[in-house]
């Protein structure tokens, strides 16, 4: 390996020790802020103004998702209380377990039968939304996953290569309405049919 590529490799490991280290605090931060279950909007602002200061973690999940609900709140300059309540609750939902190495909401979420890793190709592929999304509504997840090229589907079939699973999920997800999407996809791949379970955090980076 030549000099050039030693000193390639290298840059790139500080670069991704610098984010994870950037993430690690954005962990730190974020649980400070809601360890009183309250939102002032002073939190909210000192918020954005360090996700802007440290413009990389924006790009990142779920840095990415936290910078979009803020840009939503403050883009009229009034914080209503609804807003601030569910900002509240995304914020509590994502410190409940270390984020910025499993992207999940709850410990509890690791034992669903997710396809980590698993190539994604949304370009004309029809794909089913379940559970509640960090990154926004039902019909705005749609809205850019239509943008992206995919076809959104009401329900799991034969026809449906990806079942996206939101990162607010229950630990008791099998008895859930979107459990059931859930158990239908291990089905139909029980029976050879070809669907993928993938997290809410795999689906924003394909985004991205």
């Amino acid at each position: 390996m030549s000099d050039a590529d030693n000193a390639t490799v290298i840059a790139g490991a500080m670069r991704n020790r610098n984010l994870t280290r950037s993430l690690q605090m954005l962990s730190g931060i974020i649980a400070g802020i809601v360890a009183d279950g309250q939102l002032q909007d002073m939190e909210i602002q000192f918020l954005s103004t360090w996700l802007s200061d440290n413009e990389e973690v924006c790009r990142y999940w779920p840095g990415s998702a936290v910078v979009k609900h803020l840009r939503e709140i403050l883009a009229d300059g009034v914080i209503t209380e609804e807003e601030r309540s569910h900002f509240l609750q995304t914020l509590l939902n994502l410190v409940g377990s270390d984020f910025s190495e499993t992207g999940s909401a709850s410990a509890e979420v690791a034992a669903l039968p997710f396809d980590h890793g698993v190539p994604i190709n949304l370009r004309d592929a029809r794909i089913c939304l379940t559970g509640e999304f960090l990154y926004g509504t039902r019909p705005a997840c749609e809205a850019i996953s239509m943008k992206a090229g995919a076809i959104p589907m009401p329900n799991v079939s034969k026809k449906v290569s990806y079942l996206i699973v939101g990162t607010h999920v229950s630990p008791n997800w099998v008895s859930t309405s979107y459990g059931r999407k859930i158990m239908g996809a291990l089905d139909l791949r029980g029976r050879g049919h070809t669907i993928s379970i993938v997290p809410e955090k795999s689906w924003v980076e394909i985004l991205s």
